[in-house]
Order: structure tokens, then sequence, then C-alpha cells
């Protein structure tokens, strides 16, 4: 389980998603494109939803319990920039197995969540 620290808050990912997320995140910011990011809560009690704005502005880290997650899925990364740009902004979900399927769970709104607060 990796860690992604934004404005002091932390949240974890697995490390996979978490990677993934890293450099879709780069990507953005290095474009100076703020967006939103959302993914479901995973804490009995907590949100059902929880979002928040990237920006240039506000520090991020990201700390990974392992060193080596794989190569990268380039349809799953691609897909997070693109959806990134879109005015409802960017819901995180477990990697697909092929693209296809990742735009249909895009698109109907129902990606699983990947994070586990």
């Amino acid at each position: 389980m990796g860690t992604l620290i934004y404005d002091g808050e932390r949240i974890d990912f697995e490390d996979r998603a978490l990677a993934h997320l890293q450099a879709a995140i780069t990507t953005k910011l290095r474009r100076r494109e703020p967006f939103l990011i959302s993914w479901k809560g995973g804490e009995p009690g907590g949100p059902a939803r929880r979002s928040l704005w990237i920006d240039n502005a506000i520090p991020i880290r990201y700390d990974f319990d392992r060193a080596d997650v794989g190569s990268m899925n380039t349809a799953w990364l691609s897909s997070m920039v693109e959806m990134a740009g879109r005015t409802s902004g960017l819901l995180v979900t477990e990697e697909p197995t092929d693209l296809g399927e990742y735009r249909d769970r895009r698109d109907r709104g129902t990606g699983r969540s990947v994070a586990a607060s």
C-alpha cells in the first residue's frame, strides 16, 4: 500500500495504482493543468466518495511500499490523463484488463475503488 501525501493529507492507494496516478498527475502538472481527482471511500462510516483539486501550488509526495510495481499499463495511464482533462475529473478505478473495459466502467461511473482511505 502506497501513500499520496497532498496538502498534509495522507491517502492510501495500492502501489501499482499510485505509480500510475503519479505518472498521470505529473503529466498534468507539467502542462500546468490543474484537475480534480476522485475515488470511492474505503472506510466503513467514512465518506462514500472523496475528491481533491490537484494544483501546482500545493506540494505532493508519493511513498511506495514496493520499489518495483512492474511496467506501466499505457492504456490505463492514457485514460487517466484523458479523464483528468474532463470537467468531472479523474475517477480512480482498478486496473483494467483492456482499455475497452476501462472506458466502459469510467463512462458508467462504476469503477471500483483502489483507495484504502
